[in-house]
């Protein structure tokens, strides 16, 4: 729709009524209000913007990659001006190991090297399609590499070990890519790895950005290669946007499904309270800006309530995340169960399903588990967030690859949710086919060389 759809003249026309759509008549706001600016009577300067989809800046987190800043470097009224605040980053560009000015006016790059991909838990099936996608992006460039990670009973110290060991095999040129849970733990290894000539990513999860930033890894830790100033790039998504846009989805839905009613109760689930990077889903105190609770508690017109006003934390089980929420919200008027995982929205279908707990009521859930695509298809559950771990794993690649042979500075690559709901959730069904004797994972180690 276009500024000229709601113009008549010097008129403003906007279409209202029980036959208008909310996203229809959010169209028509949202084409009004480009009429106005064209017109010459928008705001200008720091303006908070006011977009169902907007948590006052660029849909919750910062569009290159942080948690409602820019990875770190952002200035607000310094130096005279106005009062606005400014979002903006800045990265270093250092050439890369091994760089020749001839690779940027010949040659294919089709150079050997490896790339180990140091996982937080190798036995997590989740990690099953990232471990794919590098496969596969390995395949691809022709290098050689692996997936390795602590087992189930490892912790953050057994990780850093493996970096260390794989750190100390690796050739002037290769690539580390690792997941980074904490600010500090892993700060050594990094370093030893640049030290070595070695090119690092930080693949799928990492800190909240006002612990992990360009700033605190230039100024604090003081990572650095060949004497100048480095940062370690993150692929993924940002949690705590990832979780403003589930809530974003469910507002639009609650009032889809429920629109003669001016305020709506959710309950917030959150499985996996000691894992910050799922934490920052949901709880507005683990994240500066974003979360699925900061972005309830800003709406108005209808306003979202918390279910008194706390988010539980039923436990990492569908049977028993299942009971905790019957037991909390069975006979109350709650619209809506938002979860930071699979376990909790299986459950809460699961229980409409019997009748344990009574609709309407929007029910949601992150990340494609087929338990929550199976309670999805039945009519169950409305829909679940996807972070596509597979891209979490392959483009680590490109973007090193871009790097040792083009000489294409190293920066952060982030996206954000997919939304997978009855209508497209087949399309999901058929695409899990990661593990399993037939699945992808099997043949990759059956057919790519460097798996052999």
């Amino acid at each position: 729709m276009g500024s000229q759809d709601v113009t008549d003249g010097d008129n403003i026309s906007v279409d209202v009524g029980a036959s208008v759509s909310r996203r229809k008549l959010i169209a028509q706001i949202g084409a009004a209000s480009a009429a106005l600016g064209l017109a010459g009577c928008q705001t200008e300067g720091d303006a908070t913007p006011t977009d169902a989809d907007s948590d006052g800046s660029d849909g919750g987190d910062g569009s290159d990659g942080s948690d409602g800043s820019d990875g770190g470097n952002s200035g607000g009224n310094q130096g005279g001006g106005s009062a606005a605040d400014f979002e903006f980053s800045r990265h270093p560009a250092v050439a890369p190991p091994g760089w020749e000015p001839s690779k940027t006016q010949q040659g294919s790059g089709e150079n050997e090297r490896t790339a180990v991909f140091v996982l937080q838990n190798i036995d997590n099936p989740f990690f099953i399609p990232m471990t794919c996608g590098f496969h596969d992006a390995l395949n691809v460039f022709g290098w050689d590499g692996q997936v390795t990670g602590p087992p189930d009973n490892g912790g953050i110290p057994d990780q850093v070990d493996l970096i260390e060991q794989n750190v100390s095999n690796m050739d002037p040129g290769d690539v580390l890519v690792t997941t980074i849970l904490n600010n500090e733990a892993y700060n050594d290894a990094i370093q030893t790895a640049l030290d070595n000539d070695i090119a690092v990513v930080n693949g799928h999860s990492t800190p909240a950005t006002k612990d992990w930033n360009y700033g605190y890894m230039q100024e604090d830790v003081g990572f650095s290669y060949r004497d100048q100033p480095m940062i370690i790039p993150h692929v993924g998504i940002r949690d705590a946007r990832g979780g403003a846009a589930m809530a974003a989805e469910a507002y639009d839905r609650l009032q889809e499904e429920m629109p003669d009613k001016d305020e709506y109760t959710v309950l917030i689930t959150n499985e996996l309270p000691d894992n910050p990077s799922v934490t920052r889903r949901v709880n507005a105190d683990a994240a500066e800006i974003g979360t699925a609770q900061r972005y309830f508690e800003s709406r108005s017109d209808p306003s979202v309530s918390l279910y008194n006003d706390q988010i539980i934390n039923p436990p990492a089980d569908i049977a028993e995340a299942q009971t905790q929420i019957v037991n909390t919200i069975a006979g109350e008027d709650v619209d809506g169960v938002v979860c930071s995982a699979f376990w909790g929205a299986v459950g809460a279908g699961q229980a409409l399903e019997s009748g344990e707990l009574d609709g309407p009521m929007v029910v949601c859930g992150f990340d494609l588990l087929r338990p929550l695509l199976n309670q999805i298809e039945a009519g169950n559950v409305d829909f679940t967030v996807g972070q596509d771990p597979y891209s979490q794993g392959f483009q680590n690649v490109p973007l090193a690859w871009m790097y040792l042979e083009r000489g294409i500075e190293m920066k952060d690559l982030e996206w954000g949710v997919s939304v997978w709901d009855e209508d497209n959730v087949p399309f999901a069904l058929e695409r899990r086919s990661w593990a399993g004797d037939d699945g992808l994972l099997q043949w990759q180690e059956d057919n790519y060389e460097f798996l052999q």
